[in-house]
């Protein structure tokens, strides 16, 4: 086994390299072919739907008039900024007739003089003729459903919920048009509620976080030099696999994804989990051996006393945390447009209970299991016992965490950061579970946060 770590050693070295080369040289594209710099179209678009779905929400609360209207007036001018303007007339159309405001039979009017992002010239005037009749001529109930299948691809799924509620209302349905209505403005209030309890949620954390910061620099907790002090500086070595592993079936993951849709099957999910299982069970494997690596403690203390200790971690990072993504959005218009973050691109596109399901499996459950067992339980430990240099270990091993996500370029100094910190709350507390507590906490509040603005 231990002569076989060296293979290890090599291999890692080999995936990072490719990993990091792929990196630069899609950055390097990105910045080279870019058309533009700052948000990406489609969080431009998460963020316009939002705005409606936020005046949904206000008017649901019943917050008055005043902010009922500037909430409305709001989503109708973000529409412009998201969408080319063809698109963005055709939804600022839809939503003007949701809300009863602003000139939307000017817009049907302007349709088939704007540039569209998908549709042919042709395309375009016929849409525009098609939805000028189903929002000005009399309609019929039983109608709708036929009148919404001749419109044709609409901007959103969104948008044609609400031309739907729209066209039920013209109908004189009240009754369909009112539930509509009612289950979006429900589901909008959700949303904005999550995201304040999320903020709330945040801003005490980061408040309580500053005082475990000044305890730490007063009290300055001692660490031992290396995490098996009376071991080889070599252990520790055979781990590596398990990282090595969970590299490679991530990376082969895209290409056997392909081939099983070849197949007519969807298994995304099966192989990531793929990637949890082995790694795992190579660890359990290890367990029972005459060496250090059979006497490896994942997990030290009471429950209770890790949970402490993973709430007192949590506070500790979002300071830092919060720092880093202001840092984020500050360099975030000098960017590619086409930067893409591939959990917000499945929250964006997820329209089902089962999606949204699935992506928190994945985000919330299992990323923090695995990545902490082969990122702190592993490659950090490895570092550690071989360097006997606790904060080199950590951001190096952090480094090398947020290399692996396949983030925009802002992402990559705040994962940095993050792996550090999980790395030194593993130091000090010699358990797994505070930092999978942690990182289970850190990935929920983000799902939360784009279930609330994808609604």
């Amino acid at each position: 086994m231990r002569d076989s770590a060296r293979y290890a050693w090599w291999l890692l070295i080999v995936l990072f390299a490719f990993i990091i080369a792929g990196n630069v040289v899609q950055f390097w594209l990105l910045f080279r072919g870019s058309e533009g710099r700052g948000l990406a179209s489609s969080n431009q678009r998460l963020g316009a739907e939002f705005q409606i779905r936020y005046a949904l929400a206000v008017e649901r609360l019943g917050m008055g008039g005043l902010a009922t209207k500037m909430a409305q007036e709001a989503a109708l001018t973000g529409l412009d900024a998201a969408y080319a303007p063809y698109e963005a007339a055709v939804y600022r159309a839809i939503a003007a007739y949701a809300f009863q405001r602003g000139d939307a039979a000017g817009m049907l009017r302007a349709l088939p003089d704007l540039p569209s992002e998908t549709l042919a010239p042709d395309a375009r005037r016929w849409q525009a003729m098609r939805l000028r009749d189903a929002l000005t001529q009399p309609l019929q109930a039983d109608r709708v459903p036929a009148v919404l299948e001749s419109v044709g691809a609409l901007p959103s799924p969104f948008a044609r919920t609400l031309l739907e509620m729209t066209l039920y209302a013209r109908a004189g349905d009240t009754e369909r048009a009112n539930a509509i209505r009612q289950s979006l403005a429900q589901r909008a209030v959700w949303g904005v509620l999550t995201l304040g309890g999320v903020m709330l949620f945040g801003g005490v954390m980061g408040l309580a976080g500053f005082g475990v910061l000044l305890w730490y620099l007063i009290s300055r907790p001692p660490l031992p030099a290396r995490p098996a002090p009376d071991e080889s500086p070599f252990a520790y070595d055979p781990l590596l696999w398990a990282l090595a592993i969970f590299l490679l079936v991530l990376l082969n993951g895209p290409a056997l994804n392909q081939v099983l849709l070849d197949l007519g099957l969807r298994g995304a999910n099966a192989i990531y989990l793929l990637a949890v299982l082995l790694p795992l069970m190579y660890l359990a494997s290890l367990q029972g051996q005459a060496d250090a690596l059979g006497r490896i403690a994942w997990f030290r203390g009471g429950f209770w006393r890790q949970l402490s200790a993973s709430l007192i971690g949590y506070a500790a990072c979002v300071p830092f945390l919060a720092a880093l993504l202001m840092v984020t959005l500050l360099i975030a218009p000098a960017l590619p447009a086409e930067q893409t973050n591939p959990v917000g691109e499945r929250a964006t596109q997820a329209q089902d209970t089962l999606s949204w399901l699935l992506l928190f499996a994945q985000v919330v459950v299992l990323a923090p299991i695995i990545e902490e067992f082969v990122f702190r339980g592993v490659l950090f430990k490895v570092f550690w016992q071989r360097t006997g240099r606790v904060w080199l270990s950590a951001f190096v091993s952090g480094y090398l965490f947020a290399v692996i996500h396949p983030q925009f370029l802002g992402g990559v100094l705040t994962l940095t950061v993050l792996g550090a910190l999980l790395a030194l709350v593993y130091a000090h507390t010699r358990s797994l579970l505070p930092c999978i507590v942690i990182h289970t906490i850190h990935n929920g509040l983000i799902t939360l946060l784009l279930w609330g603005v994808a609604g």
